[in-house]
């Protein structure tokens, strides 16, 4: 299993991870990285472990907010093919029908 060395909050950490996940590690530490910089500005003094627990909690609601709009977008998506759909259905029975009136009055004409 590979390991890869990711810095957080000045520290570094050793983690494992999976083949060819070494690059994807990295890039979510930074993110993790960057939201515990951003708060050590706006909170100056706080304690490290207040400033970690602050970027979680961050990180789960932008997460949770991910998932809502993942959520709704396959919602939308649903009913959006539902009302295709309908419409296609729709419109089948439509030409059916206006087939079907044409054919009796050719059938009627003859």
């Amino acid at each position: 299993m590979p390991q890869v060395s990711v810095q957080i909050a000045g520290r570094t950490y050793e983690l494992a991870c999976g083949d060819g996940e070494e690059a994807r590690v990295q890039e979510l530490a930074a993110y993790v990285d960057e939201k515990v910089t951003d708060l050590r500005r706006q909170l100056p003094g706080t304690p490290e472990f207040k400033l970690l627990v602050f970027a979680s909690l961050l990180l789960a609601e932008e997460s949770r907010e991910a998932r809502g709009a993942a959520k709704a977008a396959e919602t939308a998506r649903a009913t959006a093919t539902d009302s295709a759909e309908t419409l296609a259905t729709a419109l089948e029975d439509l030409i059916t029908a206006r087939v079907d009136k044409m054919s009796k009055k050719v059938s009627g004409a003859a």
